[in-house]
């Protein structure tokens, strides 16, 4: 019993102070992480996003696996009563919360459908989850269960996102039939079972406005996204944005 208890003290000291804090003094939303066996610094660029900076992965940015934060581009989000601003506001605190909870990723050199490194941290995920700074997002197979169990408790509290109500089916990505990277494959919205935490593809064959709210489900239980062509998210940046 002793002999563990020495080598859990010792694991714990042979992590960096900064980064059993989860950050270093580049800011709220740089941390040193265990990465796949080999320490190295990132930035946290929004809730499941980072831009790694050392180590053998420097320079590629990676996408955390299993949940989906907001977009932090503009105030593009509406969840039951809580509309663009306010989750905006949750948004962009996001990276902050991911920083503070960054100790260990693990990747097996998966990239999503953008080229990020596919990641697992459990700890950013739950802490994101927890405090309704993220969702829970399983794109292929069965979403994790006690990932949903935090989901359903920071619902019942009102936490981050959930703050005007928690509606059963939230669109999480939109794409439209005239986007060159579309032409061939066929347009789909990504829409988050917010019961199940799946999150399934739906395609459609129309071609949105810049700045056109799609939703589904009907208030008080409505979720809406603002369509911006990625293009434009951050320059050129259309009125909706600003």
């Amino acid at each position: 019993m002793r002999l563990a208890v020495l080598a859990a003290v010792l694991l714990v000291s042979a992590v960096p102070a900064e980064a059993r804090r989860g950050r270093t003094r580049g800011g709220a939303t740089h941390a040193r992480i265990l990465l796949a066996g080999e320490w190295a610094s990132v930035r946290w660029t929004d809730g499941d996003t980072f831009k790694v900076l050392t180590g053998r992965h420097a320079g590629r940015s990676a996408r955390l696996a299993g949940v989906n934060a907001l977009e932090s581009f503009g105030p593009v989000h509406a969840i039951g009563r809580a509309g663009g601003k306010a989750l905006l506001a949750v948004a962009k605190r996001s990276a902050e919360v991911a920083a503070a909870a960054s100790i260990r990723c693990t990747a097996d050199g998966a990239a999503d459908g953008y080229g990020r490194l596919l990641v697992s941290c459990p700890e950013v995920a739950e802490a994101l989850v927890r405090a309704g700074h993220a969702m829970v997002f399983a794109v292929d197979g069965a979403a994790d269960a006690r990932l949903l169990a935090l989901q359903r408790d920071a619902q019942r509290a009102a936490a981050g996102m959930w703050a005007g109500g928690a509606p059963p089916l939230v669109p999480t990505s939109l794409h439209s039939a005239d986007e060159p990277e579309i032409r061939g494959r066929g347009a789909y919205d990504r829409i988050a079972d917010t019961r199940t935490g799946v999150a399934a593809a739906q395609p459609h064959g129309r071609t949105y406005r810049t700045c056109e709210v799609v939703c589904v489900g009907e208030a008080p239980d409505r979720a809406c996204l603002t369509y911006v062509p990625f293009a434009r998210r951050y320059r050129d940046r259309p009125a909706c944005l600003r």
